[in-house]
């Protein structure tokens, strides 16, 4: 969706309120109507409980029905919520100044039919195997931020760091990804597009609330060395302003839009007062390599064996 570079942040900001509104409104809708048919099903099996016990009992129906006055909520309902990244265990953590793998997703479903990009696609099963073996071999998930305050600060990271970012804001990283990584208490990076990403308000602020990393994306996904200085610096600082306005948290990380930048970009990130940008070079980040860290590209049809295989072509 083309945008006017010329539009002041407060108009833009509610140009992308009314959007993600009106989605929210047809999700709305579409539950009210699943509610209302799961409402008629339950009722229906509520009703052929009660009277197959009556049958079955041969009961006149004014029996009360056996464990009634003590029903259990639903498995889902009575499970305590999973601790999240703020929560978590740092036994064992210690300061680090090496490289960290980082990992770079996009859509975590299977491709899209007639998407011009099918290889940016890992479907939900791969990275299940991925996520499964990261945590067999001893690696733990990370923020980009954790990685920061380790190599510049006091931080302290485990002791086989990893971390998990997702470029753009696609739904099916909310729906696959988020689920999966949260059982475990992992934390992830969310690139998001200020402006233009799929993922609703109230799913990013859960993310957020189980210790995810909100990350600038750029605000409209250009090709950041094409602009000029005003419109490259809008980009920077506007969507850093929307992200932390919506989501209530600190924006400090950026990432390059298809990995396109060049020292005037580099520049724009350093003068915007990002803490790092990452890039879609390959290898593991290394502190060295501030504004333009490396990661480790995930690619349609990569499972635990060949992450395995790029970790260790990588150095890790």
């Amino acid at each position: 969706m083309p945008q006017d570079h010329n539009e002041s942040y407060e108009e833009a900001l509610e140009r992308v309120r009314a959007r993600r509104l009106a989605a929210a409104e047809q999700r709305r809708r579409r539950s009210r109507a699943l509610g209302l048919t799961a409402l008629g099903i339950g009722v229906l099996v509520v009703a052929g409980i009660v009277l197959s016990q009556v049958w079955g009992s041969g009961g006149t129906g004014d029996e009360a029905v056996p464990g009634n006055a003590t029903t259990s909520s639903s498995p889902g309902g009575s499970k305590p919520a999973e601790p999240g990244a703020a929560t978590r265990d740092r036994d064992g953590w210690r300061p680090w100044k090496g490289p960290v793998p980082i990992l770079m997703y996009h859509p975590i479903q299977e491709p899209v039919e007639g998407n011009p990009y099918p290889d940016l696609f890992l479907t939900k099963e791969d990275f299940a195997d991925q996520v499964r073996w990261l945590e067999e071999a001893g690696y733990q998930a990370v923020t980009l931020e954790e990685v920061l305050n380790s190599w510049f600060e006091d931080g302290v990271l485990p002791p086989k760091p990893v971390v998990l970012s997702f470029d753009d804001g696609y739904q099916s990283q909310y729906e696959n990804a988020f689920p999966l990584m949260k059982r475990l208490g992992w934390p992830g990076v969310l690139n998001l597009k200020a402006l233009e990403s799929d993922i609703y308000d109230s799913q990013v602020e859960e993310m957020v609330a189980a210790g995810w990393e909100v990350a600038s994306h750029s605000a409209t996904h250009p090709d950041l060395p094409s602009l000029s200085d005003s419109q490259l610096e809008d980009e920077m600082v506007r969507s850093r302003r929307i992200l932390e306005k919506q989501f209530a948290t600190r924006v400090t990380d950026f990432c390059y839009p298809a990995g396109s930048y060049d020292d005037r970009v580099i520049a724009a990130v350093r003068g915007a007062g990002y803490r790092s940008a990452t890039s879609t070079e390959p290898g593991l980040a290394r502190p060295s390599d501030r504004w333009s860290l490396d990661r480790i590209r995930i690619e349609l049809g990569d499972g635990a064996a060949e992450l395995e295989s790029k970790l260790v072509s990588a150095g890790a």
